[in-house]
């Protein structure tokens, strides 16, 4: 919240039309102010702790590779609110506080605004996919292609205890499938692409 005692709202929608006249129903309340509005995620800073909500528009994602977008964009505490024209998956809604829909009008942006600020002040999302330091090694050793036996010799633990720790990991980052885990364990560096020789 700013000085002012307004919710600073970031905007990433690549459609000029749609993102200005969003922009103009947020701004036109007193409790939010669109502080950036970007056609592209990768010019968000997620090193702007100002920043209490950030609108996007799914589809700016690349979803094939099943990417937790929290860890991609680093926004940490910060609400999560999609901005959609369509219909997604239930693993990629899950990572959200709230979903905008393109028809939704001007009151109903507004209260599920509010409604991801209290979602997410009541469950922050970045502690609930926040991955303990086994179930990081045993990401590791699955985007390294390693089978759940090998895995299980690795750390000394049973088949079915490696089996609970792929559910869980899969469960909170919302990925399913290897190539989207490996991708992940990539991007996060816990393991190094040139391991992949």
């Amino acid at each position: 919240m700013n000085k002012e005692g307004k919710y600073n709202v970031v905007l990433v929608e690549p459609s000029e039309i749609v993102a200005t006249g969003i922009a103009s129903i947020i701004n036109g309340n007193p409790q939010f102010n669109v502080v950036q509005t970007l056609n592209d995620p990768s010019y968000y800073n997620s090193n702007d702790s100002d920043v209490d909500i950030v609108v996007i528009n799914p589809t700016v994602v690349d979803y094939n590779d099943r990417l937790d977008i929290r860890s991609w964009l680093g926004t940490g505490n910060t609400a999560l609110v999609a901005l959609t024209h369509s219909n997604y998956e239930e693993s990629v809604m899950r990572q959200y506080d709230e979903c905008i829909g393109i028809y939704d009008n001007a009151t109903r942006i507004i209260q599920k605004l509010k409604n991801a600020i209290d979602e997410n002040n009541k469950n922050p999302k970045n502690d609930l996919n926040e991955l303990s330091s086994r179930e990081k090694d045993i990401l590791a050793a699955v985007a390294m292609g390693k089978t759940n036996k090998e895995i299980a010799d690795e750390f000394n633990i049973s088949i079915y205890t490696v089996i609970s720790h792929r559910r869980n990991i899969s469960q909170k980052l919302g990925i399913n499938s290897i190539p989207g885990l490996t991708v992940y364990a990539i991007m996060n560096k816990l393991v190094d692409i040139s391991d992949f020789g």
